[in-house]
């Protein structure tokens, strides 16, 4: 029966898998976010803070000192 010698490592296995085209980066759960436009992922806050078009989280303004 065939054994390795020695254990192959987590990048060239890597390599002999993505290779052969088993990779598919088609990520079916990213969308277009219809008010900024950026990519999100679904039932997710986007960037802006927003969720089915309401502000969820709001931004954080620096206070500037007063002189």
């Amino acid at each position: 029966m065939a054994v390795p010698k020695k254990k192959k490592s987590h990048s060239r296995s890597s390599m002999r898998r993505g290779s052969n085209g088993t990779f598919d980066a088609n990520f079916p759960n990213v969308v277009i976010d219809k008010e900024s436009g950026d990519p999100k992922l679904s039932h997710h806050i986007g960037a802006d803070g927003t969720y089915k078009g309401r502000q969820i989280i709001k931004k954080k303004v620096k206070k500037t000192p007063q002189e």
